[in-house]
């Protein structure tokens, strides 16, 4: 009897290792009764014996089982998240490490989410709570989004990328059905980050102008917004948005028990540049001795966008000279200066002014 319910077991190794798990379950079941009849006769020994075979066994088919659920599981939201036009990305985003400067930015999303999620229990001794929702905002172009992706990735987490301009088509009509649909997928997926790049388009102010589509559709959201608050350490989604222009927000996105907790993106300062200045040389082989100190000074204004774009404007400019004029020297200071006069700083001191009110005015 023992010999056959052994038979069982290999056909369903085999069928296990080719990844047929239903035909894998069928012949393990198949053993299961053949050792549960073995288990009734023989010595104490022989039965505790096979006794032990089958608790390993009913211990392996539960694990297929929920495997197979579990994968199952996934898949559902999955697909609700590509009819709406968004993805899900686990965990492929740039390092923490990666992101130059904003050494007090980090620490807050440290203390806020990565340390609560690897140290839960010393997180509930000092009543921290994970969940709630998190605002950044700060001028265009210097790594919101960036940082959320690295964010992700050091917290071990899915995260769930929504950008509006990809959701409008597809929500056009049914506002209301698919914000439901996209939270609901959410925490299905949960633990995860569900990221709202430019909230301000979806969400901006209403008024006796606004449709009553919008008014629904923010009224929806701020009413899943709320559920998540609630649910926070049962179900863990973290919830973070971005925008150019807090002041255009809806001002119910922002009260308490919503995106409350508002952390401003500053442009890099000279540190913060200069880090960016040398991660761009390092990938330019032709580069000279450069003047980092100079040109961190110089760049004062210049957001993460415009450092980016400003060597890939010079190693373009250098690359077109190399060939016109078979001259290859290595790129130096006044190449870079050069190009300066072209690559222009994107972030006025009128901005930057505008920003520090708002602040002051969300402190008051």
């Amino acid at each position: 009897m023992e010999n056959d319910a052994g038979k069982y077991l290999k056909i369903g190794i085999k069928f296990l290792s080719d990844g047929n798990k239903e035909s894998a379950i069928e012949q393990f079941n198949e053993a299961l009764k053949i050792l549960r009849a073995e288990a009734k006769t023989g010595d104490m020994i022989e039965r505790a014996k096979i006794n032990r075979q089958i608790n390993s066994l009913e211990f392996a088919i539960k694990n297929i089982g929920k495997e197979e659920t579990k994968k199952n599981d996934t898949a559902q939201p999955i697909k609700v998240l590509s009819e709406l036009g968004l993805y899900l990305d686990e965990g492929t985003g740039p390092l923490m490490s990666e992101v130059a400067g904003m050494k007090e930015v980090k620490e807050d999303l440290y203390t806020q989410i990565i340390y609560p999620l690897k140290f839960p229990e010393m997180a509930k001794e000092f009543n921290v709570k994970l969940g709630g929702g998190i605002l950044l905002y700060g001028p265009p172009g210097n790594g919101k989004t960036y940082l959320v992706k690295a964010l992700a990735r050091e917290a071990g987490l899915k995260f769930i990328y929504v950008n509006p301009s990809s959701l409008f088509s597809q929500w056009f009509g049914n506002f209301e059905k698919n914000i439901s649909a996209l939270f609901s997928a959410a925490r299905q997926l949960s633990p995860c980050i569900l990221f709202f790049d430019e909230l301000d388009s979806l969400f901006p102010q209403r008024d006796s102008s606004s449709s009553e589509a919008a008014r629904r559709g923010v009224s929806q959201f701020l009413n899943e917004i709320g559920g998540f608050s609630s649910r926070s350490e049962e179900s863990p989604v973290i919830l973070l948005g971005a925008t150019n222009v807090p002041w255009n927000l809806d001002p119910a996105v922002t009260r308490p028990g919503r995106f409350d907790r508002m952390i401003f993106i500053p442009p890099p300062d000279i540190e913060a540049r200069k880090e960016m200045i040398n991660l761009y040389m390092k990938r330019i082989k032709r580069m000279g001795n450069i003047d980092v100190d100079l040109l961190g000074e110089k760049t004062e204004g210049y957001s993460a966008a415009d450092i980016e774009y400003l060597f890939r404007y010079t190693s373009q400019r250098a690359f077109l000279n190399a060939i016109e004029t078979k001259d290859e020297k290595y790129i130096g200071t006044d190449f870079i200066l050069e190009a300066m006069k072209i690559v222009r700083p994107s972030i006025g001191k009128e901005l930057i002014k505008k920003y520090l009110a708002y602040n002051r005015l969300k402190e008051e």
